[in-house]
């Protein structure tokens, strides 16, 4: 049995679908809204505000009935902007909140927490970051990640790290950045997107079913930390490329601009290079490669 909770994002709805496609398991979806949402045979969906204590009370009354769970933590306020522009609310959300949730449920087989490059110093093209690396994080959201971080493995559960991450969205109605190029290049337009900023980007459905793949191959000797990323060193210049080159569109309307001349995209600070060594998880997995899949 899986909980997964924040299951209405975008990580959220391929963790649903590797879950059901991959395994036998059925799922608990915890999100603070879940209206529209149908329960199944297999996946029962129960509203859980994470901020809020009783509603982590209720989540863990909801756990007890079933064997052990498989959790996948993915709550959290994430976008560096938005938590540069609201801390206190953004700490509650990413900390506060998180230490309650590890403090209240009891039920838990095992628990693999979404953290994020971020957490790493600012890196340099040729260098890859393997779990034990220094963490020097440049921005409020990783430094919120490598406290959150401290607190899961402090608890005895898991970390992963992801990278950048890509992908179409699968949710009715919600867009991710993918779709938006997407639709953008096959309307003709043009979509600026940075050569400067260098990824070991990977899609949502690869990342997930590592993930997954792990959770199912579980042990207690695993690695606590253990980074999720892809083999190739792309820029997002290069992801649009490669998205422009899947639907045949010209590649001349992926315009490559720098993250040193932008003025409008972001407003917090964003290491240019940040490259993660996945030969751990390979190593765990028994994998050849990992790479980004459209």
């Amino acid at each position: 049995m899986y909980l997964i909770v924040g299951a209405s994002g975008f990580v959220g709805s391929y963790a649903i679908r590797e879950i059901l496609e991959k395994t036998n398991e059925k799922i608990l979806a915890a999100d603070r809204n879940v209206d529209g949402q149908i329960n199944t045979d297999r996946i029962e969906w129960t509203a859980c505000d994470i901020t809020c204590h009783e509603d982590l009370v209720a989540l863990n009354q909801k756990m007890m009935v079933y064997e052990p769970m498989k959790v996948i933590y993915l709550a959290a306020y994430h976008h560096p902007d938005l938590v540069l522009a609201n801390p206190h609310l953004a700490w509650n959300i990413n900390i506060t909140a998180l230490s309650d949730f590890l403090n209240t449920v009891e039920n838990v087989r095992c628990l693999f927490y979404s953290s994020t490059e971020m957490v790493y110093k600012p890196g340099e093209m040729g260098v890859f970051f393997k779990e034990d690396a220094e963490k020097k994080p440049i921005n409020a959201y990783g430094k919120h990640k490598m406290v959150a971080e401290q607190l899961v493995v402090g608890y005895g559960y898991n970390v992963v790290r992801f990278p950048f991450m890509i992908g179409p969205s699968i949710l009715p109605g919600k867009q991710h950045f993918y779709d938006v190029i997407v639709e953008t290049i096959q309307a003709g337009k043009m979509i600026e997107m940075f050569k400067d900023n260098y990824k070991t980007a990977l899609d949502f459905g690869t990342a997930v079913s590592t993930l997954v793949a792990l959770m199912e191959k579980y042990t207690d000797e695993m690695p606590k930390i253990l980074n999720i990323a892809g083999d190739e060193v792309l820029s997002k210049y290069d992801i649009g490329i490669k998205i422009a080159d899947k639907f045949h569109c010209d590649r001349n309307l992926i315009i490559p601009i720098t993250m040193e001349g932008d003025t409008k995209i972001f407003t917090e600070k964003r290491a240019n290079c940040t490259l993660l060594d996945n030969s751990a998880v390979k190593k765990v997995l028994g994998l050849q490669e990992l790479k980004l899949n459209f």
